[in-house]
């Protein structure tokens, strides 16, 4: 009455469900390259103590090569500006990393620290800067095949 062979096949699959999803993602300068559309929100110190509404949407790219360059539309206390920026990026293998940039035309330097998600098709980010409340979200704008 025992199926051997069923009860060979279910432990297999078992195992296998339990043993796949400890595999986790390694990501790499290589392994995020890419494009990224993102948008910002938060708030952005104007003087000490008083915070005006910040936002922004744009189109980051890693190259693969620690570098990181993008444009955005960025709008502080309802003014908005069409920025780029240009800079570097690093990756650790837990899928976290952080980039600095310099800001352009009102040259400022950011710093964002973010983790990349869902095989690296997605990203989540703060803003390190003091004076800054921002955070962002991404999405790969060619998606990565799924492993």
């Amino acid at each position: 009455m025992f199926d051997v062979k069923l009860a060979v096949a279910v432990g297999l699959a078992l195992f296998i469900t339990m043993v796949l999803p400890a595999q986790a993602t390694q990501c790499s300068l290589a392994s995020v390259a890419g494009s990224y559309g993102y948008t910002t929100s938060g708030f952005v110190a104007i003087a000490p103590g008083t915070f005006v509404p910040a936002a922004a949407a744009g189109r980051v790219t890693f190259d693969g090569n620690g570098h990181v360059s993008g444009t955005q539309t960025r709008v502080v206390a309802g003014s908005s500006l069409d920025e780029t920026y240009s800079g570097t990026y690093s990756v650790n293998p837990n899928c976290t990393g952080s980039f600095t940039v310099l800001v352009e035309p009102d040259t400022r330097t950011s710093t964002i620290d973010l983790v990349w998600t869902d095989n690296t098709n997605g990203v989540s980010a703060v803003f390190t800067n003091p004076g800054f409340i921002l955070t962002a979200t991404g999405r790969r704008i060619s998606p990565r095949e799924t492993d």
